[in-house]
């Protein structure tokens, strides 16, 4: 099981919600940014725990740390009640706010997908936001606050869950995720997010993208051979950009290489394979990198995956070549 409370824990904004609890300044409205979509709710209760708990942090044992987790304390309220918060529910949220606390001193209501509101639902929490009745705390959670209304950013206090390390991450999904190697390989991708590195595990394209990159670093010596790449490559149901990650993360743990720096590469068994590859001096590597990056910037301009791809490949090996010994 995932400790998400170690998680949330290790990161700016839980420890600013803390310090507001000691210091008995808790803000009546929190925004909670996090990019892992999959699991904001999850981190969303730790929050709610912290502000409830009795101890200085979540215990995790009494009842309201245990009935949030299960969604059944009295005083806590999630939404939505179906697929978006509706005005609905925010008429639903602004009734109960008047209403005591039932099981402790304060009341709780958690916006799960603020960033999907649509503009009438929060107009109509406006008010409550800016003059909450005592004892009422609304936690908004988000992907990302640019859906979000200024006037709704102004009476919040924003804080953002950043991404995690790969070596929190590891900490945190080895239990789930026993293929130690596979998993260094997910979360290399995973831009420091547990949704997408679980969703990256579970995937068998992972394997066979890692294995095309390995050949193609290894055994693509002409531009005959392009093609051939590029079509293999549409075989591994990867994307481009994870592509793009894949190779850059192996390039990079090669310039590490020739660097005599190994000890700071992370996924050793992954390096294995290419640290030798021929024809790559570090002004070849440096020179993949650069076109790495290149092929990102195009990427976001909607350019033909195919072509993109294949731009690429004809990139590094001109850069094998223009900077051999």
């Amino acid at each position: 099981m995932i400790d998400f409370t170690a998680l949330i824990k290790s990161t700016e904004a839980y420890k600013i919600i803390s310090a507001e609890k000691k210091s008995g300044k808790l803000s009546h409205a929190y925004l909670i940014v996090c990019d892992d979509k999959d699991n904001l709710k999850s981190y969303l209760k730790e929050i709610v725990k912290l502000i409830l708990c009795d101890e200085e942090e979540a215990c995790g044992r009494c009842r309201a740390c245990r009935q949030t987790d299960a969604e059944n304390y009295a005083d806590v309220y999630f939404y939505p009640t179906e697929n978006k918060i509706s005005t609905d529910d925010v008429v639903s949220l602004i009734g109960e706010s008047y209403v005591k606390p039932i099981e402790g001193d304060k009341k709780v209501f958690v916006l799960c997908g603020a960033d999907e509101m649509l503009a009438p639902a929060q107009n109509k929490l406006l008010k409550t936001l800016e003059e909450p009745p005592k004892n009422v705390h609304i936690i908004l959670g988000a992907v990302t606050e640019y859906p979000i209304l200024t006037t709704v950013k102004s009476r919040v206090r924003k804080l953002r869950v950043q991404s995690f390390s790969d070596e929190t991450l590891e900490r945190a999904l080895i239990s789930e995720c026993p293929d130690r190697e596979r998993l260094k390989e997910a979360i290399s991708l995973a831009g420091g997010s547990v949704g997408k590195a679980l969703t990256l595990y579970g995937e068998e394209s992972l394997t066979k993208l890692f294995s095309f990159a390995d050949d193609l670093i290894v055994n693509m010596q002409s531009s005959k051979q392009v093609l051939k790449f590029s079509h293999e490559f549409s075989e591994t149901g990867a994307s481009v950009s994870d592509l793009l990650s894949v190779l850059e993360t192996k390039f990079r743990d090669m310039l590490l290489v020739k660097e005599k720096a190994e000890d700071l590469i992370k996924n050793t068994s992954s390096v294995q394979k290419v640290k030798d590859a021929n024809g790559y001096t570090t002004g070849a590597i440096i020179y993949a990198l650069d076109k790495i990056f290149d092929a990102r910037e195009r990427k976001k301009f909607n350019a033909n995956d195919t072509m993109l791809i294949e731009w690429l490949f004809f990139q590094i090996l001109e850069g094998k070549y223009k900077w051999q010994k």
